[in-house]
């Protein structure tokens, strides 16, 4: 397959048991901007679909590196030995290292050589591990060039219209949700739907952009590396007693008083300042975060939400907001 045309940079093969680990591995890639096959990604896309098939192909030929995370429950389940056997055919393809083994243990797997280089994971947090992914896929001369050529190929100087319709699972059009296009750049283009669910941008100099979507009744929604070539269709599903908003600077959370502000600190953290609101029961402001954990706050009259970065780039960032935890 041609280094250009993968789906994927990297597709996760676990087992069961090793889940909480490999999902917040999952959401740290993908909150870098990495596409990554995780199965939990892919329900709606899985749905009706011949697995055995399916997964086949997206082990053997869909993604630019697949990581195995090795343990004794690995070793044991039907889907990941078949999941194993489809990488296993194309790496006796191709002349470079294709299958990255994380270890767990030191569990033996069949074609897994001990000589071959592996992570060991009891001493890495997921984050660090995602950290690590990261670093081998910048190290890809062919996934740099394809990177560059996705971005710089997309230069069109004519001004054209971008369009986006946003709908529920009933097909029910959604009105007055917040859109906004996030550059690499990290400049931006916001929009809200109309009566008919649709936000139109005009597009002076074509990039690829990260989508963000969010509205007060449903959670919120990222689509990455986007080319506004062709109008797109968002399906939003709903969740009980959670919303989402995006946040231009700084800006006020419904169902809690008073006014956040996230900052990135000059070590790169992320980090929150809350003004008559207190963080994690009163911690020290600013108070430091990641993507995708859950953070407490609570105002002045006791009231409490649940916010969950979900990305942040220059002064956007998209939240979701709920009045219980889901994490």
């Amino acid at each position: 397959m041609n280094a250009k045309n993968y789906e994927y940079d990297v597709a996760l093969s676990f087992a069961g048991e090793n889940r909480a680990y490999v999902e917040e591995v999952a959401n740290s890639l993908k909150s870098r901007g990495i596409k990554v096959f995780y199965d939990l990604f892919e329900e709606t896309n899985l749905w009706g679909k011949n697995l055995y098939e399916y997964l086949s192909e997206i082990y053997q030929n869909r993604a630019r590196y697949t990581v195995m995370f090795i343990s004794g429950f690995y070793n044991q389940k039907l889907w990941t030995n078949h999941e194993r056997v489809s990488m296993q055919a194309r790496a006796f393809q191709e002349s470079r290292e294709y299958i990255l083994p994380a270890r767990f243990d030191d569990t033996e797997i069949p074609g897994i050589l001990k000589t071959v280089g592996y992570i060991d994971l009891q001493n890495k947090t997921p984050d660090e591990f995602a950290g690590l992914i990261e670093k081998k896929l910048k190290k890809d001369k062919t996934f740099l060039k394809y990177k560059w050529s996705k971005i710089t190929t997309l230069i069109n100087p004519k001004p054209f219209i971008f369009t986006i319709k946003v709908v529920n699972e009933q097909l029910d059009l959604i009105h007055n949700a917040k859109i906004v296009l996030v550059a690499n750049n990290a400049t931006y283009l916001e929009g809200s739907t109309d009566e008919k669910g649709l936000t139109h941008f005009i597009i002076r100099n074509r990039k690829l952009y990260t989508v963000l979507i969010a509205h007060p009744k449903y959670p919120a929604v990222i689509f990455r590396e986007v080319n506004p070539k062709e109008d797109i269709v968002v399906t939003i599903e709903k969740t009980k007693d959670s919303g989402s908003i995006i946040l231009n600077k700084s800006g006020e959370i419904p169902g809690i008083s008073g006014k956040i502000e996230p900052i990135v600190k000059p070590n790169k953290k992320l980090s929150l300042y809350a003004d008559n609101i207190a963080i994690e029961e009163g911690q020290y402001q600013p108070f430091d975060f990641e993507l995708n954990n859950a953070l407490c706050l609570e105002d002045n009259q006791g009231n409490i939400v649940y916010l969950t970065f979900r990305f942040f780039k220059g002064r956007i960032a998209l939240i979701d907001y709920s009045k219980h935890n889901s994490a």
